[in-house]
């Protein structure tokens, strides 16, 4: 019955949720559907609807990192069964047969916790956005006026709020998973953890990213990055043709004498 250091930490923190939830009656249904499946399909909604509006406001680099983060949370997770198996952690329930569990036991590793790889990995890519400057698309000049990039690299309100909703929804879901007595506090802060190194590692990758973002943008394949219709970037202005004029200049007008 192996308990992952700090035992003392994870044994009492454990128990001191679990009396909580034993008085909390009130709230194992809600708890219950949250820490299975609500809370992950919250957080994947909030990715999708951060993604959306990067497609929407013509944003391809904002797109693209969050690609970068959802195929980071995949390879945490795949990561995670790794550091499992090597860990070797029993469920809590096991070392504590009188604990009160509210979802079906099972009967894989508890360190680290799954859910919470995803709450962490989503979370982090949304957060992420925020403040790597992909909001600002390259300058494009028109007629000679070019277009202010102070102003393209606003973050959309939208995406603000979605970012404060994804951290707080996601740092319950762990609180859930622990409440519900799936899991001890080092599982699943070990797990947001592992999901946010396995996330900022593969935002290093982001300026191939948007090199390849802005070969494909003038392309049919950049409207999975950005919405169709969006103003071309520099590369896809053509230089205007300039009209003769059909008076000549005033030192040809002149006559000689």
């Amino acid at each position: 019955m192996r308990v992952l250091p700090p035992k003392g930490l994870n044994n009492s923190l454990y128990l001191d949720l679990n009396h909580l939830s034993r008085h909390t009656a009130w709230a194992h249904g809600f708890m219950h559907g949250y820490a299975l499946w609500l809370g992950p399909a919250l957080l994947a909604a909030i990715f999708v609807a951060t993604y959306a509006v990067a497609w929407w406001r013509r944003a391809p680099r904002a797109a693209a990192l969050l690609i970068l983060g959802g195929i980071a949370t995949i390879v945490a997770l795949g990561a995670n069964q790794l550091v499992g198996h090597a860990a070797e952690e029993l469920r809590p329930y096991v070392a504590h047969p009188d604990a009160l569990v509210l979802v079906a036991k099972a009967d894989d590793y508890s360190f680290p916790s799954d859910h919470s790889v995803v709450a962490g990995g989503l979370t982090i890519s949304v957060l992420l956005v925020l403040g790597s400057g992909a909001w600002r698309r390259r300058p494009h000049a028109r007629r000679g006026l070019l277009e202010d990039a102070a102003k393209e690299g606003i973050v959309p309100m939208a995406v603000r709020v979605l970012a404060a909703a994804s951290a707080v929804l996601g740092l319950f879901l762990c609180f859930a998973r622990v409440y519900v007595g799936a899991h001890y506090p080092g599982d699943v802060v070990a797990g947001y953890l592992l999901a946010a190194v396995a996330v900022l590692a593969v935002s290093l990758l982001r300026p191939f990213a948007y090199r390849a973002v802005d070969l494909v943008d003038p392309a049919a394949l950049g409207n999975l990055v950005r919405r169709p219709g969006a103003e071309p970037t520099l590369g896809e202005w053509a230089p205007e043709p300039r009209l003769r004029s059909s008076v000549a200049p005033e030192s040809r007008r002149r006559r000689a004498p």
